[in-house]
């Protein structure tokens, strides 16, 4: 029970961090940030894996630290630039729709690395979630075009990447300490986004202390950064990457419902179905698991 409700914390996290990255993103440039956050998140978490794992978990051989580079490399650092420029040259709603496909691409990496096996039940629970997504979305705003077409694709490429991160890093997660071991991903994940972003560093000092952007960057440090991906990699000690994966959908959820809340949006016949069909398709995969 507690990984799931933890995937369901990570899928409000994450449904939440859209609009923070949009506001940070007017005032750095996305690797830059993206570079900034996770060296931040490194020092914070590694300080608290200092104090939380027992030092006989707290590995530092080569083979730790290789893994560590590796999986901090496409599961934060590609990831997040490849989002964060994503997000910068396409629209939020292309980005939303787009991410859509990181359960498909980690199902498929899944069972292609034979750590899953393909079943009817695996099948249906994805394609009831991936009809629900396409139901709740107002595809008359997605727009594939010159000008959005440069971002779609880095959306893609980091769909791919987490993926692909979901896919291999599971053994690592269960051989070392989630909470030492995503630390270490972090500080690597930034070192490379540093090397990344050199021509931007001159924009480190321009620091904004308007209390708007301030906020954006601790919810985008503390919560989408430390946080969820903690969250992530322990899910992963405990589900295979296709449950986590799908977890996904119920984002889209979470901003409809928000969207009722905070703004008094309708929530119209059609939504409820797909809603429906999403909470479906997940219960479905969340539970075979159980089963």
């Amino acid at each position: 029970m507690l990984p799931l409700l933890a995937l369901i914390a990570v899928q409000f996290i994450y449904g939440f961090n859209y609009a923070a990255a949009k506001v940070i993103l007017g005032t750095y440039p996305p690797v830059l940030w993206g570079a900034i956050r996770l060296l931040i998140a490194s020092i914070l978490m590694l300080t608290i894996a200092r104090l939380a794992v027992p030092r006989e978990q707290r590995r530092m051989d080569r083979d730790f630290l290789l893994r560590a580079f590796f999986f901090g490399l496409i599961g934060l650092a590609l990831n997040q630039a490849f989002f964060l420029l994503g997000l910068k040259y396409s629209t939020t709603t292309n980005s939303a729709i787009l991410n859509s496909m990181i359960p498909l691409f980690t199902l498929a990496f899944a069972i292609l690395a034979g750590s899953e096996k393909f079943s009817k039940l695996r099948g249906a629970s994805f394609l009831l979630a991936v009809g629900g997504a396409v139901v709740i979305r107002d595809f008359s705003d997605f727009r594939i075009s010159s000008d959005t077409f440069k971002g779609d694709v880095f959306t893609l490429l980091n769909c791919a990447c987490l993926a692909l991160f979901l896919t291999l890093s599971q053994g690592f997660f269960k051989k070392n300490s989630p909470l030492w071991s995503t630390a270490w991903m972090f500080f690597f994940g930034s070192v490379v986004l540093f090397s990344m972003s050199v021509g931007d560093w001159h924009l480190i000092g321009s620091l904004s202390w308007d209390l708007r952007f301030l906020g954006a960057a601790a919810y985008n440090i503390i919560f989408a950064t430390m946080i969820a991906y903690y969250l992530n990699s322990w899910t992963l000690t405990q589900v295979g990457p296709s449950v986590v994966a799908v977890f996904i959908y119920l984002q889209p959820v979470i901003a409809v419902v928000n969207g009722w809340y905070s703004l008094g949006e309708p929530i119209g016949v059609r939504t409820l179905l797909a809603m429906g069909l999403i909470f479906l398709g997940v219960g479905v995969g969340a539970l075979r698991k159980k089963a």
